[in-house]
């Protein structure tokens, strides 16, 4: 790999650090591993009324995030007394 790319490579994860960094508390706190969170950041996720923007299967295809970061969300906005849809994560 060039040194170039290995520069960019790094600017690029530095990004997506950041920009994980400035998730939502709240969407912090459910305990989604880092794949997952990326996968969000991934879609220009930043809040918990961002992800009531997406059906469960654009954040299901987004990569990085699996069944189990999916379930966490789900229960994350039910706990906030989010009502959950069989296809959206949005209030129906």
């Amino acid at each position: 790999m060039s040194r170039c790319n290995l520069q960019l490579n790094q600017h690029l994860q530095q990004t997506m650090a950041h920009r994980c960094q400035q998730l939502d508390p709240r969407i912090l706190s459910w305990g989604l591993a880092a794949p997952a969170l990326r996968a969000l950041v991934s879609l220009n996720i930043q809040t918990v009324e961002d992800i009531l923007s997406y059906s469960k299967k654009e954040v299901a295809e987004a990569h990085g995030m699996g069944n189990t970061g999916l379930q966490r969300i789900k229960e994350g906005l039910q706990q906030l007394g989010l009502v959950v849809g069989v296809t959206r994560f949005r209030q129906e």
